[in-house]
């Protein structure tokens, strides 16, 4: 496949609306959620669902013998395993508590099976007032970075915690582009998911895609608590889009990062990719890295995309319809 060379830097992420909080009854304790998005699960959603993926027999415990009246652990058997009275959890599930301490945190933690992502989402919402922002890098990148970025023949972005697309290279570009503008980098992936019509006619996995996009939002979201930009990207989908409402609502979160995704190019092909999303040390942002999976002919629809562009046919990045677009040069 030929190489890129051309990285598009974007200096600044769009702006979005400032966030605010919502009262204790719907997000816990002072629990910042931007003015009119939906809230994320409260301290007693997530632990409810959390102990509903559990059999006893999951944490050690007997099989249960007899009806359930609801399914995976009791409060008691939680209560247990955490060390605690059963008073006291039911009191931290119904948020009738004040700030719960850590060591008790990481007991319920530990007692539900809870991963680090999941762990982390429970203090935040259990007390995210001992959750102090961090300063982080904003809007630029180093010359190197942007170096090892143009010389990738795969598609690939270099995107901060708010899922901001800081830069891309070409074939990134390429491939997301529509047929009616240039290729022009995306603002932002989750936004893009959920906001622009083409994400669904490119993406036939879209909701599996979308799911992915919001889950790596939401660790974020945990992990940087007080940033008034991510709220606000927060408020702004919600508000916009009943399907991010939904999502961003369910409890639970995951921090995976890789996956597998399809691209349906208009007139290019399928194109299968492995997705890798890597931090890069130093500078708080994330490259993300699409290569084609091999045996399905992707490499050579990425191949066709960069010869369009690069030699006789870039009109085929700006109308499709006109007669004979559905032809690459050379054949392809």
């Amino acid at each position: 496949m030929n190489g890129s060379g051309e990285v598009l830097v974007l200096r600044s992420a769009p702006e979005v609306p400032r966030a605010g909080t919502v009262p204790r009854s719907r997000a816990g304790a002072g629990t910042r959620v931007p003015p009119g998005a939906a809230a994320p699960p409260t301290l007693g959603d997530f632990l409810r669902a959390m102990r509903s993926r559990l059999r006893p027999q999951d944490v050690g415990l007997p099989a249960s013998s007899g009806h359930r009246r609801v399914p995976g652990l009791r409060r008691q058997e939680v209560a247990d395993l955490a060390g605690v009275s059963l008073d006291y959890y039911t009191r931290i599930e119904q948020g009738r508590v004040g700030e719960v301490s850590g060591a008790v945190l990481n007991s319920v933690g530990e007692a539900l099976l809870l991963s680090a992502e999941e762990t982390a989402l429970l203090h935040r919402l259990a007390a995210p007032s001992r959750s102090v922002p961090r300063p982080r890098p904003e809007g630029r990148l180093r010359p190197g970075t942007t170096g090892m970025l143009a010389s990738l023949t795969v598609p690939a972005a270099v995107v901060n915690h708010r899922t901001d697309v800081l830069a891309a290279n070409l074939p990134f570009r390429l491939l997301v582009a529509r047929p009616s503008g240039p290729p022009e980098a995306m603002g932002n992936l989750v936004r893009w998911h959920f906001l622009d019509p083409w994400a669904r006619e490119l993406l036939p996995e879209w909701r599996d895609s979308a799911g992915a996009a919001v889950a790596g939002l939401r660790l974020n979201w945990v992990r940087n608590p007080g940033d008034p930009e991510l709220d606000g990207l927060v408020a702004e989908l919600s508000a916009r889009s009943t399907e991010f409402s939904r999502v961003w609502g369910v409890p639970g979160v995951t921090g995976a990062s890789h996956g597998r995704l399809t691209v349906e190019h208009p007139w290019a092909g399928t194109c299968r990719l492995d997705q890798q999303v890597l931090p890069l040390p130093g500078e708080g942002v994330f490259l993300t890295l699409q290569t084609p999976v091999p045996g399905t002919g992707s490499e050579a629809v990425l191949d066709r995309l960069l010869r369009c562009w690069r030699g006789p046919r870039p009109d085929l990045f700006w109308d499709v319809r006109r007669p004979g677009a559905g032809r690459a040069p050379d054949g392809g």
